[in-house]
């Protein structure tokens, strides 16, 4: 009997869009295939709304078409809504696996993790506390730091900023001789994220965007900007082993993979890295993955991006806890050049990979 899974998409965080374009590819591909390609059957597919975070469920009846999922994300049609707790529960009880394509705030930083924990809801949610670490930027390059040596990984150097410290801003950017990257430290997708190649002289628009940034995140990050190339390279995870996929090099023209490069059509191309010399500099990326991923215990799939110097210096940027699925993002480019599909990969999880259980709380007797 083929395994049923569910899918959560939607969500509450900036990152709704890129939600939205995951579970659009997810399907798509699944659609596509013949009834006996399908590795597992569909059960259902529950959406969070952006602005109140109530749950809609669309049974997953045949025949479907994408138009069902445009109806739902698009409130079309009179469906009953539950808070997420409710809708949690519920899955919880139907004893669902949940496939989390939930991105950014309460998808990816623990919430939706904690919430799944407590309720004992199986699935792709992992670990709250990795989940809350990896999607910190500044806590995650300070663990890379202090778990790799620097000749081996190079952390770029980082001030975070938060509201307590506004004035502060024109010392922490006069700190910084060369170019310098403004970015939230938990947002997704390159919200909010430019390049300044001359700080100082660009003072007051670093300092507007920053301030932009704090009304929307809890801390900006003022980095140096590494000339390079910018690569990434995800991973998949069994219950032993953490599986490195084919690093990608992404390539645009102004060196910075932003927001605009991310969402307009041919303002980046992505290329696979031949990683057969075993020197090679793919091979290398692939090596720091592992260790980190090991480490911070990632229990699906994730994926890390890196500059890589002139110098041949490996710099680390950012772990991606729930990759982007969509039908032009970088993990579904590195799955198909490991020979697998979006629905290859959640069967190969769901059959693979060790489910996150909860610790159970020691609680001593005083009288003992």
């Amino acid at each position: 009997m083929r395994p049923e899974v569910s899918f959560i998409f939607g969500g509450i965080s900036t990152e709704y869009d890129s939600s939205v374009s995951s579970l659009l590819n997810v399907i798509s591909v699944y659609l596509s295939l013949s009834k006996a390609e399908r590795p597992f059957t569909v059960k259902n597919i529950h959406h969070v709304s952006q602005k109140g975070g109530n749950v809609t469920t669309l049974p997953f009846d045949e025949p479907f078409v994408i138009d069902d999922l445009n109806a739902i994300i698009s409130s079309e049609g009179i469906r009953p809504r539950r808070t997420l707790v409710n809708a949690f529960e519920a899955m919880a009880s139907c004893k669902e696996y949940v496939v989390n394509l939930l991105h950014g705030q309460f998808g990816e930083d623990g919430g939706a993790q904690t919430l799944a924990a407590v309720l004992g809801l199986k699935g792709t949610f992992g670990d709250p506390e990795v989940a809350s670490l990896t999607m910190n930027k500044y806590a995650m390059s300070s663990f890379v730091s202090s778990l790799v040596p620097n000749d081996i990984v190079r952390i770029p150097k980082t001030i975070l900023i938060k509201a307590k410290d506004k004035l502060e801003m024109v010392q922490f950017v006069n700190s910084f001789q060369g170019p310098v990257v403004v970015k939230p430290n938990s947002l997704g997708s390159s919200l909010l994220t430019e390049r300044f190649d001359e700080p100082e002289a660009h003072r007051e628009e670093v300092i507007a965007l920053i301030n932009e940034i704090l009304e929307q995140d809890g801390a900006a990050l003022l980095q140096e900007f590494v000339h390079g190339k910018e690569y990434s390279c995800g991973c998949i995870a069994n219950s032993s082993d953490i599986v490195t996929l084919p690093v990608v090099e992404i390539k645009t023209n102004r060196g910075l993979f932003g927001r605009k490069e991310k969402s307009i059509e041919g303002m980046s191309d992505l290329s696979v890295v031949d990683d057969r010399n075993n020197n090679s500099i793919a091979n290398r990326i692939k090596s720091v993955t592992r260790i980190i991923a090991s480490t911070v215990d990632i229990y699906n799939a994730a994926r890390f991006d890196f500059l890589v110097s002139s110098r041949s210096e490996i710099v680390f940027l950012e772990c991606n806890y729930i990759p982007g699925m969509g039908k032009n993002s970088i993990f579904p480019k590195m799955l198909e050049n490991h020979g697998m599909t979006v629905i290859d990969m959640i069967h190969w999880v769901y059959s693979n990979s060790k489910p996150f259980t909860r610790k159970r709380c020691l609680v001593r007797d005083k009288a003992a």
